[in-house]
């Protein structure tokens, strides 16, 4: 199987990969079954200027190798947006680690923060409630001094 796209030599020659859409000319392609003995009904691109101009190359593509060109490009690009999104799906977990790892600290200081809080307000009322006890401690030690000297 020969496969060849080629161009006057007025032109420079475009190479087209996959299933041909137009001629390097700019005109439209058809679609022909070859007649000779090697490729008999073999399908093939052909520029629709080339049925009538013999003498000049316009585009030649056989069906069979195109689709393949344009399987095996189908595959690269493929294969190229799997790589991007195991790329993608990489850079998001590292982003979801990074920020758990900020909102666990965050949720850390708040919960030091309001543990903080609460000793500050316990040992507050502890200290508030010492004083009225040592208080009544010096009061009931005056009464007993008192009771004490008058009762001796």
């Amino acid at each position: 199987m020969t496969s060849s796209s080629t161009s006057s030599a007025r032109f420079p020659r475009i190479s087209t990969h996959g299933v041909p859409t137009r001629c390097w000319c700019g005109e439209g392609i058809t679609t022909f079954g070859s007649s000779t003995a090697e490729n008999r009904y073999r399908q093939f691109y052909r520029c629709e200027i080339a049925r009538d101009r013999k003498t000049e190359n316009h585009l030649f593509k056989w069906i069979d190798e195109a689709l393949i060109e344009e399987i095996r490009m189908v595959d690269v690009k493929h294969e190229r947006v799997a790589q991007e999104i195991t790329m993608f799906e990489e850079r998001v977990m590292e982003k979801v680690k990074s920020e758990m790892v900020r909102v666990e600290h965050e949720m850390s200081e708040k919960r030091k923060e309001k543990v903080d809080l609460e000793f500050a307000r316990v040992s507050q009322e502890m200290k508030h409630k010492l004083k009225i006890a040592t208080v009544a401690m010096v009061v009931v030690g005056a009464i007993v001094g008192i009771w004490t000297s008058l009762s001796a």
